[in-house]
């Protein structure tokens, strides 16, 4: 249900823009606001949880991704964004029936903030800079369908990202891009373990009002 709004939310502000003041072909101001929506291929990631003394593989998934921004100069906007995505994953609990590993799936929904730099007619680079949270939760066995005792976990998440953008008019932009995270996930007693990456490769576009 909560896809389905953001997507409701896109067509309504596309609609919006279509139907409101243009900006002069060749304007020098740019749109004060931007909506966007994103397709993106999230890379596997693999972690230890402290919280519940298990272990968490995920597999490669698809995340959908709706922003929304703020210019605040030329070439220069700041907004937020949230990215839903369900994963297939190897869940290793060792409190569990899973002692070797099920099958399993799980959510993982990220809420960041963000600064974007690049835009303009034609092709441009362009440059991220994020922070935020990732959240894991509900995870399910894909066998019994039954809940993992997974609970729910809140991380503080911070990265970067690039990527070529084309602007078809001053109020319209499409990109494509590979964005860099760092996930500060409590892992217990795994001390020497690193803090886990992930790595996303987006395409998607951006209207501006």
């Amino acid at each position: 249900m909560l896809r389905r709004g953001i997507v409701m939310l896109m067509v309504a502000a596309a609609t919006a823009v279509a139907q409101g003041p243009r900006i002069p072909r060749g304007g020098i101001g740019e749109p004060g606001y931007w909506v966007g929506l994103s397709y993106g291929y999230l890379d596997g990631t693999s972690m230890s949880d402290g919280a519940t003394n298990s272990h968490w593989a995920f597999g490669y998934s698809s995340q959908i991704r709706a922003t929304f921004e703020k210019t605040i100069q030329r070439g220069v906007s700041a907004g937020i964004s949230a990215g839903f995505a369900t994963a297939p994953m190897t869940y290793q609990g060792f409190t569990t029936n899973c002692l070797g590993g099920c099958s399993a799936t799980g959510d993982i929904t990220q809420w960041l903030a963000f600064v974007h730099a690049g835009s303009g007619l034609g092709f441009h680079g362009m440059y991220n800079l994020e922070g935020g949270i990732t959240q894991f939760s509900h995870f399910r066995d894909k066998t019994t369908g039954t809940d993992l005792a997974s609970g729910s976990s809140n991380d503080f998440t911070f990265g970067f990202g690039g990527g070529l953008g084309y602007g078809f008019a001053p109020n319209m932009d499409m990109y494509v891009g590979e964005q860099w995270d760092i996930i500060l996930h409590s892992q217990g007693n795994a001390t020497n373990a690193e803090a886990p990456r992930q790595l996303t490769f987006r395409i998607g576009a951006r209207i501006g009002f």
